[in-house]
């Protein structure tokens, strides 16, 4: 009786070792299968093969050219402005506004600090020039930004603005 005893406690640490193995293969296939994901994720989906890293490098000088074709150009300036409040045309219609300009240089113009108040001034002439109807379509939004384009590099005397962004629109 002694001897099935022992027999019994031998089989049961064999197969809690047993049991331990797979838990921990099954932990390293699952890290491995994590680490293969996030590998594919971080590439793009895209696993470069032996001998290809060069086309790699020239996508990547692709991608570093800007607007006017140069390699490594930095991006425009972008100079946030204060939020425009404005009475629109038709009578009890607002409209309010956050506009972004975004310049051709990478650094600001030295002048557009003091033409801050000029620029202001300009888009508020243009924004409460028009009516909801005018601007809540796709297009109406499209002309008036190239509008309020138009009057900002009037007023810097140059043509610096080379887009401009609506982080915020709301009529009412």
């Amino acid at each position: 009786m002694a001897k099935d005893e022992e027999e019994k406690v031998e089989e049961t640490k064999a197969s809690g070792g047993k049991k331990k193995l797979f838990i921990i293969i099954g932990a390293v296939v699952l890290l491995l299968a994590i680490g293969g994901g996030a590998f594919f994720a971080m590439s793009g989906g895209k696993a470069a093969p032996e001998g290809e890293e060069g086309a790699e490098e020239e996508g990547a000088a692709e991608e570093e050219e800007g607007a006017e074709g140069a390699v490594g150009e930095l991006p425009g300036a972008i100079m946030p402005l204060d939020t425009f409040i404005v009475n629109l045309q038709v009578k009890g219609s607002f409209l309010k506004a956050t506009i972004n300009l975004e310049f051709a240089e990478p650094e600001l113009p030295h002048t557009v600090e003091n033409d801050t108040p000029k620029i202001r001034d300009g888009i508020i002439r243009v924004l409460s020039a028009r009516t909801a109807g005018d601007i809540l379509s796709r297009e109406g939004k499209e002309k008036l930004a190239e509008e309020v384009k138009k009057v900002v590099n009037e007023v810097l005397e140059s043509e610096d603005v080379v887009k401009v962004y609506f982080t915020e629109f709301i009529v009412q």
